[in-house]
């Protein structure tokens, strides 16, 4: 063999190690070009939205700024003595459950009723527990006392108590609270409250009491009865409570946790009722006296 050839074979068997030198990796363990595989996290999981908040209860009184506190409060010539009067007689019409005679049974009901007929007038209507306020614009509102202390209707001119300039509704508010854990309505506010003929969730919360002592009896001590009945001693206050408020939830109610009193509400934020089921911090109540208020719209 010649030496032409001697070096041809050579350069043959020099260029195909280069190639599979090339497609090896350069002798390593079989690993892809670039170096090791860097891991990839999951992505991470979308978060849950919560319950879209409710529309506001006057979409007049939204389109305002809110209202000034400090603002200058004097009798004149009323403006909305007439859609006042209407918004009463409307609300009667619409609601008649609200009313015996011009005997007001539902305190909430009747305030958040007249503000949503006001509102359907294009006013502003907004109240602190005792008045009402009417505005048109933020210039100046007008407060009316639309209900006497024994709960009777009072009709304008006799509720009309004087202009504000400028206005000092809406009133300013603070954000609400988180929603209740396992609730899916949004939080609430509450306009007003009152003691009514009887509690519309009082026959399951009264099973509730009971469905407790059933499921949890080391919590209760039967032998310690509170005088004159046979409700017994509460171990854990704090646990009976949070227990009626889990089979209340079961049921597909909101319920507020421990506290004076237990909140419920369900289906929507209309109203809720408050139930003091607990006597002095140690025994179980039970019985209508349990039913404490309805607020209108929910208060939690």
């Amino acid at each position: 063999m010649s030496d032409l050839t001697r070096r041809g074979n050579g350069v043959l068997l020099a260029v195909i190690v280069a190639l599979a030198v090339g497609r090896c990796g350069g002798g390593g363990g079989g690993g892809s070009v670039g170096g090791p595989t860097v891991p990839v996290p999951p992505p991470a999981p979308t978060p849950t939205p919560g319950p879209t908040p409710d529309p506001p209860l006057s979409a007049s009184c939204a389109k305002l700024s809110v209202g000034n506190p400090n603002a200058d409060c004097r009798r004149e010539v009323p403006d909305f003595a007439t859609a006042v009067d209407e918004a009463i007689e409307t609300l009667r019409g619409e609601q008649p459950q609200i009313f015996n005679g011009d005997l007001v049974v539902s305190v909430g009901g009747y305030f958040v009723g007249l503000i949503k007929v006001l509102d359907r007038k294009g006013l502003c209507a907004a109240t602190d527990g005792e008045e009402l306020g009417v505005a048109a614009n933020s210039g100046y509102n007008e407060q009316y006392d639309v209900l006497t202390a024994r709960r009777q209707v009072r009709y304008p001119p006799a509720s009309y108590r004087s202009t504000c300039i400028p206005s000092v509704i809406p009133i300013a508010e603070g954000p609400l609270p988180p929603p209740q854990a396992g609730c899916a309505l949004p939080s609430s506010r509450e306009i007003a409250c009152s003691r009514e003929d009887f509690g519309r969730y009082y026959e399951d919360v009264q099973a509730a009491v009971e469905q407790i002592q059933k499921d949890k009896p080391e919590l209760f001590d039967p032998s310690d009865t509170a005088a004159g009945t046979d409700w017994p001693r509460v171990k854990d206050i704090n646990a009976y409570m949070e227990g009626v408020a889990d089979i209340l939830r079961k049921k597909g109610y909101c319920a507020t946790g421990p506290g004076e009193e237990i909140g419920v509400k369900r289906g929507s934020n209309t109203f809720s009722e408050l139930y003091d089921i607990d006597l002095s911090g140690q025994y179980i109540r039970t019985g209508p006296g349990s039913y404490r208020s309805t607020c209108f719209p929910a208060s939690f």
